[in-house]
């Protein structure tokens, strides 16, 4: 995959998503791409299997009383079918336009534009997710840290040296795009299974749960998003799931999304495959709210293991707290929001109510036991 984190311009988000292949659509000619705002042209990189991408569409998340049908004719993104050069930033001077457009004609609490990627397919999405005015409940997050914490043991340096090793591996095609397990964490990011990654596993295994303490520090305390994020990322390592879970929960609301989005993940991953419930159920609600597709993908997963485990047990709670959301999430053509929504909908009814959104706003509305939140 090409290192596309560099094409983007600041406050735009490119995430890379692991999904099940679907069938390519027919291909279509791109219309021209609009000028970049104060930007020179520069010449396109050539064009390689690698660096086309299928343009698949763009989709508004948090609409709740403006026109649906203006927002997107002011997003105004091409047709979908498109193929773009995204290593040679093709598609870039649509996103450069389109915020600044929408944002004048409707000044937003929040407004981000997420590319994400499908490297299985060559194709990729465009959210916007939006909150509009009077819904800032929706962003309710704790006050930044400002302290600075001491790495301890250096184990946050070394997470990065790891994390430099496994992306140039990854740029050199010797380690797989997804992996599955390969390590002897909680969860794993990218894993341990190439000969110059095998080595560096043994420091977090045995430095973490020495650390414990003070990696929850860095959490809790230190102004560095970057640090914190890496904290919640190294306590994976800790051995008791309770004890995690009590370490992660106050970072639900962290300011920084990459903090937000390690926690829910880790949340997901200490309930998945247990017979009895380790998590609780009211912050992943709210964060089924909050303003990014990579909050509420991550709280939806957890949410679905929450419901393998108990099943409906608490169905009115969910709906009466997280039914819009939910609803709107199963609509989109996005897989990352789709696939978790649907599954929890499915378990809450019982029964699959299919792909059209419309039978599942509809049995919401029926079964829920308070109004929607306004």
């Amino acid at each position: 995959m090409p290192d596309l984190r560099k094409l983007l311009p600041a406050g735009l988000l490119l995430c890379s998503a692991c999904v099940t292949p679907v069938q390519s659509r027919g291909e279509a000619t791109a219309p021209p791409a609009p000028a970049a705002r104060d930007a020179a042209a520069a010449p396109s990189a050539p064009a390689t299997a690698a660096s086309l991408y299928l343009f698949e569409g763009v989709e508004v998340f948090g609409i709740r009383k403006l026109p649906r049908e203006e927002l997107l004719r002011l997003i105004a993104m091409p047709a979908p079918g498109a193929r773009f050069n995204l290593e040679a930033g093709e598609f870039t001077p649509y996103l450069l336009e389109s915020k600044p457009r929408l944002l004048a004609a409707h000044p937003l609490p929040f407004c981000r534009y997420s590319m994400v990627t499908y490297p299985p397919t060559h194709t990729f999405r465009v959210t916007v997710d939006l909150v509009e005015p009077g819904d800032e409940w929706r962003m309710r997050f704790a006050p930044a840290p400002t302290g600075t914490v001491e790495d301890p043991e250096g184990l946050i340096a070394a997470w990065g040296a790891y994390q430099q090793t496994y992306w140039k591996l990854r740029r050199e095609h010797a380690v797989r795009e997804t992996s599955v397990g390969g390590c002897l964490a909680l969860t794993c990011y990218g894993g341990f299974n190439h000969s110059e990654l095998a080595p560096l596993e043994a420091k977090f295994l045995t430095g973490v749960p020495r650390n414990t303490d003070a990696l929850v520090r860095v959490l809790r305390e230190d102004r560095d998003d970057g640090k914190r994020m890496t904290a919640a990322i190294l306590l994976s390592y800790v051995r008791s799931r309770e004890e995690l879970v009590r370490h992660l929960l106050p970072s639900v609301n962290d300011p920084y999304e990459g903090v937000r989005n390690e926690v829910l993940r880790l949340l997901g991953a200490v309930q998945q495959g247990q017979q009895k419930v380790l998590i609780p159920l009211e912050p992943v609600l709210e964060a089924l709210w909050f303003p990014l597709s990579s909050d509420r993908n991550k709280a939806a997963w957890a949410l679905v293991r929450l419901v393998e485990t108990e099943g409906a047990a608490r169905r009115e709670a969910i709906l009466n707290q997280a039914g819009e959301a939910l609803v709107e999430m199963a609509g989109m053509q996005q897989a990352i929001d789709r696939e978790p929504a649907r599954k929890v909908l499915t378990v809450l009814a019982g029964r699959d109510l299919g792909e059209d959104v419309g039978p599942w706003r509809e049995w919401v509305a029926r079964t829920r036991t308070a109004p929607a939140r306004h």
